[in-house]
């Protein structure tokens, strides 16, 4: 789920001594604009604030941000005094007033005539207004956004290094403003270089799917973190930030009730976000599905969103009072998160399999030789016994191949075909194995690691970013938010 962890940095690092100065860049369509603007939305109600954009009309953007055109540059030009200054320092503008009349720097406006008088106000109207706009909020931190530097330089025909040549030093050097300076230009050494902060927007085709990231190459006086790569959506014309999440589980019994579940042809995936990956928007699948849990790479981030829905599945399971012997390698984990947090009358109708000789009427013992040896009817009946049904079974390649060597396929096929009818199987793939015992698979979801993000997918239509939404019990979920 997006959350505001990228802007409030952002905001703490315009907050710091002194004015700061961000240059926003990207390709055309990587959502430059959207983010600024969400950005100002996020400190507007604290901050003076101005957008100056150097398109035609803005009017597309106040669909998604009505409040835009009150902090117009159109608007606020409206509301200024028209005076001299008397706060804000002016001596670079001054400087590039007078090489402009000497015929140092053309314009399109002086079509290079020299010794005129000119006025900035005629010359860069919009240039005029940001120091209007800093005059009269001095001392409040003001933050401008330019949109775009690049538009500004070719309208008028000065250097874009030039513009936030003059503005940085004035401005945000001696007048403790901040500016965001959005620009089309991929790499502008300069004014990257003399920049206090730079933010680096892009998107990528990654397995057939548009994935947008956000880098922030530096932020002055701050730690950009480890991993200083955002994941983004622009949903809805938004800029929608996604966050690494680590998963907690509660450390106590939660009051939980076993509710028997009327529906007896159905299991529920264990996630109402889930109806997103199953067709017709439902979040529970037919008795006999085989569902696959399709791990593409192998990272601490796919195996933490992967034990999550799993772990979601089993306690929605158990909760209905239905059946489930989990046969994964997560298997101990899981057994400890369910026995911390729920009672016994629940547990009792989640069994492990292991290959061990303890004896425990929640444990299977297996053999180790085969796989439908080792899961009888009898076997399965006696644990299951006060149950109902349809059941769920859990299998990962990793703990089969370990338990049965890797010649486990067979075996788990025929296993699949006999216990089918009383239940679905969700088997947690790796990809090595995936190819093998994909074509037996009703529903497949795909979890990939994405610079520390988990993308999920069981069609090419859409991709979804996992994050974690905690109850009022704090325990874990999962949310999928589209990523657009």
């Amino acid at each position: 789920m997006g959350n505001n962890n990228l802007l409030d940095m952002l905001k703490t690092f315009f907050r710091q001594n002194y004015g700061k100065s961000l240059v926003v860049k990207g390709r055309p369509g990587a959502g430059k604009t959207t983010f600024a603007l969400e950005f100002l939305n996020h400190v507007r109600d604290e901050t003076p604030v101005l957008y100056l954009s150097a398109r035609f009309s803005d009017e597309p953007l106040t669909e998604q941000f009505p409040w835009l055109p009150e902090y117009s540059a159109k608007r606020v030009e409206s509301r200024l005094p028209q005076r001299d200054f008397t706060n804000v320092i002016s001596d670079s503008l001054g400087k590039l007033e007078k090489m402009i009349e000497e015929g140092n720097i053309s314009t399109q406006l002086t079509s290079h005539d020299t010794g005129l008088v000119l006025n900035i106000r005629d010359l860069v109207p919009e240039i005029q207004t940001i120091y209007d706009f800093v005059d009269e909020n001095y001392n409040s931190s003001p933050i401008i956004v330019l949109d775009s530097i690049d538009a500004l330089s070719e309208k008028y025909g000065i250097e874009s290094a030039t513009i936030f040549s003059v503005l940085h030093s004035d401005l945000v050097e001696n007048s403790g403003a901040n500016i965001i300076v959005v620009m089309e230009e991929m790499n502008n050494t300069k004014l990257e270089y003399f920049s206090d902060g730079v933010v680096s927007m892009d998107y990528q085709l990654k397995d057939d799917f548009l994935v947008r990231t956000l880098t922030v190459a530096k932020l002055r006086g701050m730690s950009t973190g480890s991993s200083p790569v955002w994941l983004y959506s622009l949903k809805e014309g938004r800029f929608l930030p996604f966050e690494r999440d680590s998963v907690t589980y509660p450390e106590n019994k939660l009051k939980t009730k076993v509710k028997a579940e009327e529906r007896s042809f159905e299991v529920p995936l264990g996630s109402d976000s889930f109806s997103k990956l199953v067709e017709k928007d439902l979040d529970r699948v037919p008795l006999g599905y085989v569902v696959i849990f399709h791990r593409v790479n192998k990272s601490t981030s796919v195996d933490q969103a992967v034990n999550l829905v799993k772990n979601n599945l089993i306690r929605r399971t158990v909760l209905e009072g239905r059946g489930v012997i989990d046969a994964t390698s997560s298997s101990y984990e899981t057994s400890r998160v369910m026995v911390d947090t729920m009672e016994s009358e629940v547990l009792k109708h989640y069994i492990t399999a292991e290959k061990s000789k303890r004896s425990s009427s929640y444990v299977i013992n297996l053999e180790g030789k085969s796989l439908v040896e080792d899961f009888p009817h009898e076997v399965i009946d006696f644990f299951m016994s006060s149950s109902s049904r349809p059941n769920v079974y859990l299998f990962s390649t990793d703990f089969l191949s370990f338990t049965y060597g890797n010649d486990f396929f067979g075996d788990l096929l025929n296993l699949i075909n006999i216990i089918r009818m009383t239940g679905i199987i969700v088997i947690v793939a790796d990809d090595e194995y995936y190819q093998k015992i994909s074509h037996y698979a009703n529903l497949t979801v795909h979890f990939r690691d994405f610079s520390g993000y988990v993308l999920l997918n069981s069609s090419k239509r859409s991709v979804f970013i996992s994050s974690t939404k905690y109850g009022k019990d704090r325990w874990p979920e999962v949310e999928l938010d589209e990523i657009v």
